[in-house]
């Protein structure tokens, strides 16, 4: 696939995501579990910066072992997954379930990937 492509797949959750921490920051007096969503948010970002920035790297001529960033893109986001399901199904605000949304997406790309690598 194209660089186009990979940025499109990464770039969007984490564009996403952006727009998750603006709802969360927006609502942060009234938040009551400010931590709980806090982190529940912080693995899907962590998520999507490593797979953004490891395809920037690429993309400007660097070398990655590829099985490590996979590795460490499926143990940011799978937290993030569970934490997701838990804080969206208790809270229901809009912005974990971008969260919840985005880890899923992130969690089934780096898994796949993971099981593809050589």
């Amino acid at each position: 696939m194209s660089f186009e492509t990979w940025w499109v797949i990464f770039g969007v959750p984490l564009l996403i995501m952006v727009v998750a921490w603006i709802g969360l920051v927006s609502s942060w007096n009234a938040e009551k579990n400010r931590v709980l969503i806090t982190v529940a948010m912080f693995f899907p970002t962590v998520a999507t910066l490593i797979a953004c920035g490891g395809l920037a790297y690429v993309q400007r001529g660097g070398k990655v072992d590829a099985l490590g960033v996979y590795g460490d893109g499926f143990f940011a986001s799978l937290p993030g997954a569970i934490l997701g399901f838990i804080v969206a199904l208790k809270f229901k605000r809009w912005f974990s379930a971008l969260a919840l949304g985005v880890s899923t997406w992130m969690l089934f790309w780096f898994g796949l990937m993971m099981s593809a690598a050589d």
